[in-house]
């Protein structure tokens, strides 16, 4: 999984504006966090991105990941956390900042992208920028996903989720027809399902009755 988002980061275009870098389906449990940090890591350090997002969908999360994201870093220093929308803008926009992984909520990337004007907003539009979303199946598929799309337009998306939408279970929001999680996010890189996970020993089986 790994290997595969580095790939797709290394041959994409930057110029053509596709933000579907894809999505990996992974059973719960199967360390998910830590294969998205050893991506965010491997792909900052090669220098095929201006910086890494690690994008949550509630603030809990958010700080499990950073406590997680500290422990599998070689610096702590190297993973950046974002009080406010303010201080987001702030560690994204600033030339000086050279830590390239940023882990921050994506009401807080809404906002920003809602507070700040086109010119502010300017420099980093301009950047390389990879955005790595966890828990992909839950509140990324609303309004504030959208509004980080058409704010970020050159930016490129992967997903995790142990639990993707397709059309058969993508059901109605309040408005309109949910979209699924390739519509979102584009292919699906790699597969890890409960069956691999008991197969290989990682997980318990289970039996319902």
């Amino acid at each position: 999984a790994t290997s595969r988002i580095c790939d797709k980061v290394t041959n994409h275009d930057w110029n053509i504006n596709d933000q579907l870098g894809g999505y990996i389906f992974h059973t719960t449990g199967s360390g998910k966090t830590m294969t998205s940090f050893k991506s965010a890591q491997l792909i900052a350090d090669s220098g095929e991105a201006d910086k890494v997002i690690f994008l949550v969908d509630r603030i809990e999360l958010g700080t499990q990941s950073l406590k997680n994201y500290r422990a599998f870093a070689t610096n702590e220093d190297d993973v950046q956390d974002t009080k406010t929308a303010n201080d987001l803008f702030i560690k994204l926009s600033n030339p000086d900042n050279a830590a390239p992984l940023v882990v921050t909520s994506i009401q807080k990337m809404s906002e920003l992208a809602n507070r700040k004007t086109d010119e502010e907003l300017r420099n980093i539009r301009n950047m390389r920028i990879v955005i790595i979303i966890d828990e992909a199946h839950r509140s990324t598929f609303g309004d504030m996903l959208s509004i980080i799309k058409e704010t970020f337009p050159n930016a490129i998306f992967f997903g995790f989720t142990g639990t993707p939408i397709f059309a058969a279970n993508a059901g109605k929001g309040k408005h309109m027809e949910l979209l699924t999680t390739p519509q979102t996010f584009g292919d699906q890189l790699h597969t890890y399902t409960i069956v691999d996970a008991i197969n290989d020993g990682n997980v318990l089986p289970f039996r319902i009755d």
